[in-house]
């Protein structure tokens, strides 16, 4: 069974590198925005909080007319003016705005249109409103549905919100409620495993049912029925996820090997839950759930053992280190970390290192928490919520302290230096080679034949390190320039291999564009700190991002080393600067400013290369006095052998008839540029004849919004750069937009979105 899953896996990998995005559902361009009117039933339905902080009812219609791949479902937010809501089964016309799903516009974001092809939802309608209904109902669903809101009802009465929000996500699969905050926390301390429904839910749940069923002496045959009859209910109840779906799957094979005269065989009960599941959804080999249920069940029961012998060598075959309950959890946490290791790289980029220890606490904590949880209902349900909260209300005690303990330990980490390893994103190539060393590390160890020359015994040893090596180390790739798309606003990365610096990051048309687009970048690069972040000036379409970097510091986010803002007049100073130079002293951060003809380097690393970048800033001048923020613009010049390039932010009025001035003066230095990142998002008050016949750049970026409200870029300045024959770049058109310079001053550009 263990070949043939890995044969299936092979071909649906191929059909799917083939193929890709013929299994993704792409709806047609003008169906987003539309009005649609649907007919379809009822499949399931949940509560959802919206941004505004309302709750709203969200149906799922399988609409009658079949979709394209494999999608089924369609994502109904129902208006809350909405009285009526339909039953589960329930055969309804709706209509309502369509809003369809986005691929990423940058390196590193979260990919909604794949992630929700995965769940087969095809699009998402807003404001629904339903028009008809013929009143029929799943009875079995429906009921299990009202059953979930009667349990969640129990767990808001007996629990604190926060504590009642993480248990729902825990026992019933809804994490709509959970704060943001401790989600975040959860993933970025390595435990956000313990929110899904998996296999500890049916081993404590199912086997519990199982062996209570044996112990008043039912049938065999019997008790293996109500288990797996239950723990379906279960499942259905919460939604089965694949990581719920493998659980089952597993708990069925387990009762059933013994009806039928077998023995059960972890690895091949496994493997026929992954065949099920991929020959149905085959996007579930690009689905992070998916690869971390069942690569830790791999790593604990097929790498652990391997680890385990190997510390048993190590430390002279003392056994008694390693029957130690923390040590068999931190083996257990090693071996599951070298099977997800790149599963952790592939969706979030970064691996927190202190997981390792904190899981060896968190993890034997799950089934007293779960337990108490589970306490939590029965003695709400059959008590009654109020006696339950004043009189019986030691399992919710319990429930509160653990999950503060986890809290806690997920704080301390966090801010411990060195917690989050920022690997980056890595090519597939390298994934398949360490997952061949890996492999063979594990093969050559339960084979002991293969050890007995030395060379062998040493090959073994180095696999392990190779893999590691091979899969994290990366190759310096020089100069790179990133215009990250943020929609209205700029965000530009300048990585050297040894620097990274940010210019500016804030949107006006993306909210927390820090979190996700900025962050998320800077995680796919590996980038973990920041040597310096540049303010061109203060508006919000240049800041707002950077803000919840320097927020996202408190929590042990990505490190800025210093913070560089335009030298002008204290009265043209705003708020927003005021508030930039208060924030960075609060976190410690070192304020430099810098005016005109200041200049500083940075030392470029491609391959076994190094050389040095000139960055020269030509506005503002010093204590330069302007009434609006855009003239005092921080402009920087970049030299790097070749290759120039001009950051010019929203420069204009005085700020640019200066810059025009200085770069007259010294057309042999600052003129003929190779790059020109385009003043204020390609407005035509700016970048006019006269500077673009002292600059000649040969390619220009423009950062701005998908369809702004400003009509940027302007034509006049669209045809002013093409009479330039210069080549332009546009954020809004291919998202985010990258420049990669080698030691030869040669350029290779690559977008997002090909044009």
């Amino acid at each position: 069974m263990v070949v043939v899953a890995l044969m299936i896996t092979a071909i649906v990998f191929i059909y799917l590198v083939i193929s890709f995005d013929k299994k993704i559902y792409v709806p047609a361009e003008e169906l987003d925005g539309s009005f649609a009117e649907c007919i379809g039933v009822v499949s399931k339905k949940e509560l959802k909080i919206l941004y505004s902080g309302d709750i709203v009812n969200v149906i799922y219609l399988v609409p009658k007319e079949k979709m394209r791949c494999k999608a089924k479902y369609i994502e109904c937010y129902l208006d809350p003016g909405n009285e009526v809501i339909p039953h589960i089964g329930e055969e309804v016309l709706i209509k309502g705005k369509v809003y369809t799903f986005k691929p990423p516009r940058n390196p590193g974001e979260f990919d909604s249109r794949q992630y929700y092809s995965t769940l087969k939802i095809a699009y998402r309608i807003k404001n629904t409103e339903v028009v008809a209904g013929n009143g029929k109902k799943d009875i079995l669903r429906d009921n299990l549905c009202k059953l979930r809101y009667r349990l969640e009802d129990i767990l808001d009465k007996s629990l604190d919100e926060k504590d009642s929000a993480v248990m729902k996500a825990m026992l019933l699969g809804d994490r709509a409620f959970m704060d943001d905050e401790i989600k975040e926390l959860y993933k970025n301390s390595g435990i956000v495993h313990i929110l899904a429904v998996s296999g500890l839910h049916i081993s404590i749940m199912g086997m519990g049912i199982y062996k209570l069923l044996k112990k008043v002496r039912l049938h065999p045959v019997a008790c293996t029925v109500v288990s797996l009859l239950f723990m379906y209910l279960y499942g259905e109840m919460c939604g089965i996820s694949s990581s719920s779906f493998r659980a089952i799957c597993m708990f069925a094979l387990r009762l059933m090997a013994p009806l039928v005269g077998r023995t059960y065989d972890i690895l091949s009960a496994l493997s026929l839950a992954e065949i099920l599941l991929i020959v149905d959804q085959p996007l579930y080999l690009c689905n992070s759930g998916f690869l971390f249920s069942f690569g830790a069940i791999i790593g604990i029961t097929v790498v652990k053992p391997m680890v385990q012998e190997a510390i048993l060598f190590a430390v002279s075959s003392n056994k008694r280190i390693c029957k130690n309950l923390v040590t068999q959890g931190f083996m257990a946490g090693i071996s599951v970390m070298l099977v997800t290791l790149p599963i952790h790289l592939e969706f979030y980029y970064t691996y927190p290192i202190y997981s390792l220890l904190t899981n060896v606490i968190v993890i034997p904590l799950m089934g007293v928490l779960l337990v108490c949880g589970v306490l939590c209902l029965i003695v709400g349900g059959f008590l009654g919520t109020a006696l339950a909260i004043h009189f019986l209300n030691i399992p919710a005690i319990a429930v509160h302290y653990i999950l503060a303990l986890y809290k806690i330990l997920c704080g301390m980490q966090n801010v411990i230096p060195g917690n989050t390893l920022y690997l980056g994103h890595k090519a597939w190539y390298r994934v398949v080679v360490y997952y061949i060393l890996l492999g063979s590390w594990i093969i050559v160890s339960k084979a002991k034949k293969f050890r007995r020359t030395e060379i062998m015994r040493i090959a073994h040893i180095a696999m392990l390190p190779a893999a590691l090596f091979v899969l994290i180390i990366s190759v310096p790739h020089g100069l790179k320039i990133t215009a990250i798309d943020v929609g209205q606003g700029d965000g530009i990365v300048v990585s050297t291999g040894c620097s990274n610096v940010l210019i500016d990051g804030g949107s006006s048309s993306n909210n927390k564009v820090g979190k996700y687009s900025i962050i998320p970048y800077l995680c796919y690069e590996g980038i973990g700190s920041l040597d310096a972040v540049i303010v061109s000036h203060e508006d919000e379409d240049h800041i707002s991002g950077i803000s919840e970097l320097m927020d996202g510091m408190e929590k042990g986010g990505i490190r800025v080393k210093a913070l560089v803002l335009p030298d002008v007049s204290d009265i043209s100073r705003g708020d927003n600067y005021h508030k930039l130079e208060a924030r960075a002293k609060e976190l410690k951060i070192p304020v430099t400013y810098l005016s005109k003809g200041e200049s500083f380097s940075l030392k470029v690393k491609d391959g076994i290369q190094t050389k040095t970048l000139e960055m020269t800033c030509l506005n503002p001048t010093e204590k330069m006095y302007t009434e609006g923020a855009n003239a005092y613009s921080t402009v920087l010049h970049m030299r790097y052998g070749a290759f120039t390039a001009l950051f010019t932010g929203d420069v204009e009025k005085e700020g640019e008839e200066q810059l025009k001035q200085t770069i007259s003066q010294n057309t042999a230095k600052y003129g003929d540029i190779t790059l020109l990142k385009v003043a204020h998002h390609g407005s035509q008050y700016t970048t006019d004849e006269e500077f673009l016949e002292l600059t000649h750049p040969k390619l220009a970026v423009i950062s701005c919004g998908v369809n702004n409200t400003y009509g940027h870029p302007h034509e006049e300045l669209l045809d002013r750069l093409e009479s330039q024959n210069t080549r332009i770049y546009r954020t809004d058109e291919m998202g985010a937009v990258s420049f990669t310079v080698s030691a030869k001053g040669d350029v290779r550009v690559k977008s997002m979105i090909s044009p």
